[in-house]
């Protein structure tokens, strides 16, 4: 199975030889299997999923903080244990916002230490890219079309621009599927996520060059579904 991405997408994915991931990302790749599905789970509506999810996380990073905690990432891990136990509460507190919060938490406390150690981890770029996704369809969710202006525009614009640049360092970044676990199934879902958020961004930069609040509403809420889709496929979601 190992570089299959060759063959199913070869625009994604370049021709060089592959190194197996370090241990820390390999590592991280089987803990975000589990962390991801509990992540997206609680910002869901099936609480019962979320908690099933959250679970097998909170097991999976037992495994992951035994192989991996030292001196210098105390403090770092003792901040995950500490958002784990309040996600795990507001789940049986039926809080799913309070959990996936906390949930948050933890996603960027590890994309801060392997960015730290400058490790390239393909879910990390798509967690830098959430950020700024984010910008663009909360802030625009706040506007009432009919009175998005001139300085919102330039605004999403300038949203946009960053936007592109931080899709296309996730479209061209070299990777071999095997070393996440992805099957050709995987594979054409993720380079589908692809194609479909790159749409999804040109749609949203021809609605600002219309002006038009409406359009650009539309087009700002469409851009975070094929994002979704794409880091889904890191995960391994509960039947």
């Amino acid at each position: 199975m190992r570089r299959l991405a060759l063959l199913v997408a070869p625009l994604l994915f370049a021709t060089q030889a592959f190194a197996v991931l370090p241990p820390l990302l390999a590592d991280s790749a089987a803990l975000d299997r589990a962390f991801i599905p509990a992540l997206m789970l609680s910002n869901g509506k099936d609480l019962a999923k979320a908690r099933v999810a959250h679970e097998t996380y909170e097991k999976a990073w037992t495994v992951f903080a035994a192989a991996h905690a030292d001196a210098k990432r105390a403090p770092v891990f003792a901040g995950i244990e500490a958002a784990n136990g309040r996600a795990r509460a507001a789940l049986e507190g039926a809080k799913s916002a309070a959990a996936h919060g906390a949930q948050e938490e933890v996603r960027h406390a590890l994309w801060q230490l392997r960015r730290d150690l400058k490790l390239t981890y393909l879910p990390d770029l798509l967690t830098t890219y959430h950020e700024t996704m984010e910008e663009i369809v909360l802030g625009t969710a706040k506007l009432e079309p009919a009175r998005i202006g001139p300085a919102d525009v330039a605004r999403l614009k300038t949203l946009s621009a960053t936007a592109r640049r931080e899709w296309k360092a996730i479209a061209d970044t070299s990777w071999d599927p095997a070393d996440y676990g992805f099957d050709a199934a995987r594979v054409e879902t993720f380079r589908a996520g692809i194609a479909a958020e790159t749409k999804a961004l040109d749609d949203l930069d021809a609605a600002l060059a219309s002006g038009e609040g409406e359009r650009i509403a539309k087009a700002a809420a469409a851009v975070k579904p094929p994002y979704a889709r794409t880091y889904a496929t890191f995960g391994r979601f509960p039947g």
